[in-house]
């Protein structure tokens, strides 16, 4: 599976529509990080800003926030394929994945640095894919926590299929993919390069190549 997926953070609608002009033919889908200002601190465009944006691509929604029920309908309303919230921003999980399993996209468990990936064992049944972020959530431009990259194989453990987000880089992104990764999410090294699309197909040639044997 191994794809790299491009990740957008914004609170600026016209810096979104620029995004999605640019990328539109160039990548299959983009990774969106939706963010209220009380989960983490900082913010975003809200969901229906990306209305329109399905009939272009397939889009995975990073919920950011402290209640992602409320987010839920949404996600639908704009066609979003796979929707992700973190672990650590409800009480009870279980009835957050009951409540997003009655739309039609994929549904996902994000984990922050200081979590468990054992938390998240007792949801397999009830999730598609795990999300191990490799930075504190909310800002782009991290470096990554290379002590992330072991917490993909003890998530693998449970769950069939893991993504990674955070601090991906040319220099350490066969290192990820070789932790057991099964596609990557990419915000800066992309987003903040001279040329975004040649960066974000530099970077998927590089995941084609073979991985190192990481050092865990």
């Amino acid at each position: 599976m191994q794809k790299v997926i491009p990740a957008i953070l914004t609170a600026d609608p016209a810096y979104l529509k620029e995004r999605l002009d640019l990328f539109r033919g160039e990548s299959e889908w983009l990774h969106i990080d939706i963010i209220d200002g009380v989960f983490v601190p900082n913010f975003s465009v809200p969901v229906l800003a990306l209305d329109g944006a399905a009939a272009h691509f397939h889009l995975e929604m990073h919920l950011m926030v402290a209640d992602p029920v409320a987010y839920l309908k949404d996600c639908e309303a704009i066609g979003a394929k796979r929707v992700v919230f973190h672990i650590e921003a409800i009480d009870h999980p279980q009835e957050v994945l009951k409540k997003a399993k009655q739309y039609s996209f994929q549904v996902g468990l994000a984990l922050s640095p200081g979590t468990d990936p054992g938390q998240a064992a007792g949801f397999a049944d009830s999730i598609d894919w795990g999300l191990v972020l490799g930075v504190v959530p909310g800002f782009q431009g991290q470096k990554i926590i290379p002590s992330r990259l072991r917490s993909i194989s003890e998530l693998k453990a449970t769950v069939p299929v893991v993504s990674f987000d955070g601090g991906i880089t040319e220099e350490n992104i066969r290192e990820v993919f070789a932790a057991g990764a099964d596609y990557v999410l990419v915000g800066s090294a992309i987003m903040r390069a001279e040329d975004p699309v040649a960066a974000f197909h530099k970077l998927s040639a590089i995941a084609e190549q073979p991985s190192p044997r990481p050092d865990l």
